[in-house]
């Protein structure tokens, strides 16, 4: 009955004009290669100066909807994440736009976004509260469990050499060392450059490895017209992926949903960290695990899923503790701020018309985004017929421009370049960039919760395994090591006897 309540709030001429121009802004600013929900909102916050509490706040949750969901535009059809919560998608959505199938891969990854981001809010709505108690209850030893369990990620994402995966991985560890020590504030191989103090941000690594490389990797063959082809096709044929399409694969639905919003509700995860696992999760769980990564729908439909399911997470720990669940919903929190608020226990009581209004509001918002994505794919596939002599330039121009707005610092850019040296050497060796983004991502988290529970047990390990979250995370991660090892074993052995 409240939620009726809060529908009826935003029912009005002005908001529901703030919330598409919101979502439109944020679709934009998504689709863009290094531009992520978190500037669509740093960049939207200023337009709210003025406004009431409850149109501004439900402009910048439109805003955050549209941003998180536009970036599986640039992955599908550029292969590079427009987000960082998008770059599992790249996996498999831009092989199916190389092989003619944009419109199906697009379509796809707009409904999976879709029901995704409609599953958070609907649990948002009734469990939010009890959902983030229970988060609130976790301790360091807990988060290190989690986080150790999400490494195994690697497993899934090494393609056909483990040992190029775990290479990779450890690359990706070491980088992320780079920076201030979390806990002694200690500069950390820096070699005196003190704009590295807070390490290579994240956003400028993602652009160089994934979009620097993949310009490098085409534009190799000049004498080969297609190679300078971004896209890698011309054709946009394909079948529409529909609702019907979607809902076949409820088995493997369930589960990442549940994965996406979890992950969302434990503060300083998100996006970046659920749809990779969902990814790893829907390829060991499927039948036809060697179809990932050439072209397989269900990789797309597992990240976009989980990714958007992880926004309702990360806004029903911000409603119910005032604390925000990722960088984007930091900005979110500053918009409360502005209008003298605090998120909190107690805002479901003193302001129940603002907290049901905003989650009108989510909602609303995920139809709108499905509504301009999913009518708009003629327009979004005709970007494959755009020459790669105009394309390839607009792409180089947004990398420097995602690069240097991540931190307004210039030696960003130059990261993106390195990096980007870096992604395209490893491609020419068959290296894999997933393990390699996943060890950059986690290494840090996973080194704060560790040293945290250690200098809670002095030193010893044994205590850790006394949480039964801890205990059941990291048995699981055992059993997922034993198990994948045991598997790629027999199958090279299989390979072997053929």
């Amino acid at each position: 009955m409240q939620l009726l309540q809060g529908f009826l709030t935003i029912f009005n001429l002005e908001t529901l004009l703030l919330m598409i121009g919101g979502v439109f802004g944020g679709l934009v600013v998504g689709a863009l290669p290094g531009l992520s929900a978190f500037t669509a909102l740093a960049i939207m916050l200023p337009f709210t100066f003025g406004m009431d509490a409850i149109n501004g706040l439900c402009f910048l949750v439109a805003v955050y909807v549209g941003g998180c969901s536009g970036g599986l535009i640039s992955a599908i059809l550029l292969g590079i994440p427009g987000t960082p919560s998008s770059i599992a998608t790249c996996f498999d959505g831009y092989p199916m736009a190389k092989s003619g199938r944009a419109k199906t891969a697009l379509s796809a990854g707009i409904i999976s976004s879709f029901i995704g981001g409609i599953f958070g809010a609907v649990v948002l709505a009734f469990l939010g509260p009890q959902i983030a108690k229970v988060a609130l209850k976790l301790s360091s030893y807990d988060y290190f469990g989690i986080i150790l369990f999400a490494l195994t990620t690697v497993s899934a994402l090494s393609g056909e050499n483990m040992i190029k995966g775990l290479i990779a991985c450890f690359l990706g560890i070491c980088l992320s060392m780079v920076g201030t020590d979390g806990l002694s504030s200690v500069y950390r191989y820096t070699f005196g450059v003190t704009k590295l103090a807070n390490g290579f941000n994240l956003v400028p690594v993602l652009i160089g490895l994934f979009a620097v490389s993949q310009i490098m990797s085409n534009a190799k063959d000049k004498a080969n017209a297609k190679a300078l082809d971004f896209s890698g096709t011309n054709r946009t044929s394909g079948e529409r992926f529909t609702f019907v399409d979607y809902f076949k694969r409820i088995k493997m639905i369930i589960p990442v949903s549940i994965m996406g919003l979890l992950i969302g509700v434990l503060p300083g995860l998100g996006g970046n960290i659920s749809n990779l696992m969902a990814y790893s999760y829907a390829k060991k769980t499927s039948k036809h695990p060697d179809e990932f990564g050439k072209g397989c729908v269900d990789g797309i439909v597992a990240s976009e899923t989980a990714n958007n399911a992880t926004v309702g997470g990360a806004i029903i720990i911000l409603l119910t503790l005032g604390i925000p669940g990722d960088n984007a919903t930091s900005i979110l929190l500053a918009g409360f701020q502005m209008n003298d608020i605090a998120p909190g226990p107690l805002l479901f009581k003193t302001q129940a018309q603002l907290v049901y209004a905003i989650l009108a509001a989510f909602i609303l918002a995920n139809v709108l985004f499905f509504l301009m994505e999913y009518f708009g794919l003629s327009i979004f596939t005709k970007m494959l017929s755009i020459p790669s002599m105009l394309l390839l330039p607009i792409v180089i121009v947004c990398c420097f421009v995602g690069s240097y707005c991540a931190n307004n610092n210039i030696l960003d850019i130059l990261i993106m370049v390195i990096f980007g040296m870096v992604g395209y050497i490893l491609k020419q060796h068959k290296y894999p960039m997933a393990p390699m983004v996943v060890g950059f991502i986690l290494a840090p988290m996973l080194e704060l919760y560790l040293r945290r529970s250690l200098m809670k047990t002095n030193g010893a390990w044994l205590p850790i395994m006394t949480s039964p979250v801890a205990a059941i995370c990291i048995i699981a991660t055992v059993v997922t090591i034993a198990y994948t090892a045991i598997s790629r074993v027999k199958a090279s052995k299989a390979k072997a006897q053929a």
